[in-house]
């Protein structure tokens, strides 16, 4: 079974003064998740964001913004426009639509490219490609319209390829695929003091996870499949201990590569360090009033390997 792990993602703001958007309630968001051929799995209300797990990722919504993160064979961009038209792309204070070059492309409903001739016949938008397009790589797509963010609205994704075979074991099929064991072996949920979360185990192997407390976020969304392994960790809570995160995660998972992305409000300049060598670096300021950072890391090789065999 090979499964497309690397999402496709959209962050969302209203300008101020429009209604709410937990207001809509639990059906509506059900339709919208439709529209990219996922659905709702549970859903965990709290007092200022509802965080729902999806059969493919995750959706966050607050009053004011939402973020929506799709893997498999998703189309998240039918969501994006289907919100484009109830919403009203001129009560937008900012969109960001963020892909992740796919490892099964062959697969897929469709492309980047493809995707910005959709969302640009809806909004005036710019489009970057965040790496090199033969190596790992993350495309963006932004609306092109000026925000202010607040000092405070950053957000932080680990994008990790190749996980340890040890740590893809507790997330397979077997005796170990038990939320009790993932909560007491895997080291994830000691990554979350405070925080309500929301999980889900899939069969014959996978897992998702969402923390909430108030409108800070963590997910987690792990595809241990022998071939393509894949784990995307992602938070909004980027607060002076990001660099012991960082270091935890990886030492969890243990990837062969990984990539990290920062989106910052213009001015700021944090950086987190990642215990791996950088391969290659990007820094874009945009439009919308963020800064993101790109870096492409990997793990030395310290040994040789025996080669693949082929059944013919």
């Amino acid at each position: 079974m090979l499964f497309e792990g690397p999402e496709k993602k959209v962050e969302l703001a209203l300008a101020p003064g429009q209604p709410s958007l937990r207001s809509r309630g639990r059906a509506y968001w059900e339709s919208i998740v439709a529209e990219s051929r996922a659905k709702i799995l549970s859903e965990m209300k709290c007092e200022r964001m509802d965080a729902y797990l999806l059969s493919e990722s995750s959706l966050f919504v607050t009053d004011g913004w939402l973020t929506m993160i799709t893997c498999g064979k998703t189309d998240l961009v039918a969501a994006i426009l289907r919100l484009c038209s109830d919403l009203g792309v001129e009560n937008f204070q900012y969109l960001v639509y963020e892909r992740k070059n796919a490892m099964f492309q062959e697969y897929q409903p469709s492309n980047f490219f493809d995707d910005v001739k959709r969302l640009t016949n809806r909004m005036e938008g710019k489009s970057y490609r965040f790496g090199d397009g033969d190596d790992h790589h993350v495309f963006l797509f932004h609306l092109d319209r000026p925000s202010k963010p607040e000092p405070d609205d950053l957000t932080l994704e680990i994008l990790m390829h190749g996980i340890d075979a040890s740590a893809a074991r507790v997330f397979m099929s077997g005796p170990q695929h038990r939320r009790r064991y993932i909560k007491e072996e895997s080291g994830v949920w000691s990554l979350l003091p405070g925080f309500e979360v929301d999980d889900y185990l899939f069969e014959p192997m996978g897992y998702s996870l969402n923390a909430v407390r108030g409108t800070r976020y963590y997910t987690l969304h792990v595809t241990p499949q022998k071939i393509g392994s894949y784990v995307s960790f992602e938070t909004n809570q980027v607060g002076p201990d990001a660099n012991r995160l960082m270091k935890r995660i990886l030492g969890i998972f243990k990837p062969r590569s990984c990539d990290v992305l920062l989106f910052q409000p213009l001015g700021s300049r944090r950086d987190v360090r990642v215990p791996y060598p950088v391969k290659r670096s990007v820094r874009q300021n945009l439009g919308a009033g963020y800064r993101v950072s790109f870096d492409h890391h990997f793990k030395p090789v310290r040994s040789a390997t025996t080669a693949f065999p082929i059944k013919i």
